[in-house]
């Protein structure tokens, strides 16, 4: 055993952990219905402990350094692991105060968040929820850190820490705006290839879904316009001669269907892209967690239409 673990007081790991988690001092001390001066107190103590910093001071608030991010997924696995424990009693919903962070796509907080607000409105008010978008490279990390709940997404994080879970299978069509000439009923490969395209710009190197699938198949696209923002696409497309690529989920819904845009079949054989929920294994027994993920997998089917 470490000289670190041996002289450790273990109640300095939850503060620890909110601190990582809130990167303020005094949220810290609120959601840990403590003092501030007792925060800063165990925080002096983490640094002594591990001889180091832990924590730097900035103008947004407090910065981990490397140290504090290399400690803190197993820290806050094990922490979750004890609460666990205790927590045995099912989530009563009706009744909870809790906030929920989750990360997604624009296009799926368009579909899915109005509905799923509208019914916690009436059966769990005391549950909020953050939406943060799917554009940082860092979700990940803020998964493992407790920062975010759950991520929705077209493609799950590659580690064996995280659980993924199906939501649903979506097809992708192509949209073009009905007034568009140049475009019939139908495409073949090589206009799909020439023909003038909208697509997504992405914080991660991935891309969105189509150009997922497209890259292996080195599928050349005469990309003319690139946007943050896949909700965007239909209203591009609804007034230009660009085409796109989309869920066909996305455009039967009600926020797109009295645009003036058609669906067509893509030229390729391409396999369905699937929606799936990401978490951290150490919030699998969560009832909080588990209740969330149910509940968001129940609904989805009906949600935005």
């Amino acid at each position: 055993m470490s000289t670190h673990l041996r002289s450790l007081d273990l109640n300095l790991l939850p503060v620890f952990d909110a601190l990582m988690i809130e990167r303020n001092l005094t949220r810290a001390a609120v959601k840990l219905h403590m003092s501030q001066p007792a925060v800063s107190a165990a925080l002096k103590r983490l640094r002594a402990t591990y001889e180091d910093e832990l924590f730097i001071r900035t103008a947004k608030g407090l910065r981990p350094t490397e140290r504090a991010l290399i400690l803190h997924p197993s820290i806050h696995q094990a922490l979750n692991a004890v609460r666990s424990g205790f927590q045995q009693t099912p989530f009563d919903y009706r009744k909870a105060e809790q906030e929920f962070s989750i990360v997604m796509p624009d296009v799926v907080e368009t579909l899915m968040i109005p509905g799923f607000c509208e019914w916690l409105r009436e059966y769990a008010p005391g549950i909020t929820l953050t939406v943060l978008p799917d554009e940082s490279e860092m979700t990940a990390r803020m998964v493992s850190n407790g920062e975010v709940d759950l991520i929705i997404d077209y493609l799950p994080v590659d580690s064996p820490s995280y659980v993924s879970q199906p939501i649903a299978e979506e097809e992708l069509v192509i949209i073009v705006g009905k007034h568009n000439k140049k475009v019939t009923n139908t495409i073949s490969e090589k206009n799909f290839q020439s023909l003038p395209q909208v697509s997504l710009l992405r914080g991660t190197p991935m891309g969105s879904p189509m150009e997922r699938l497209a890259r292996p198949k080195k599928l050349h696209r005469n990309i003319c316009l690139r946007v943050p923002h896949l909700s965007s696409f239909p209203y591009i497309v609804s007034t230009t001669d660009l085409i796109g690529v989309v869920p066909a989920r996305m455009m039967s819904s009600g926020y797109y269907k009295e645009l003036p845009v058609r669906m067509l079949k893509l030229p390729m054989a391409f396999p369905k892209v699937l929606l799936q929920l990401t978490w951290h294994k150490s919030q699998t027994a969560n009832p909080a967690h588990r209740w969330l993920r149910e509940k968001i997998l129940e609904l989805y089917p009906n949600l935005g239409k």
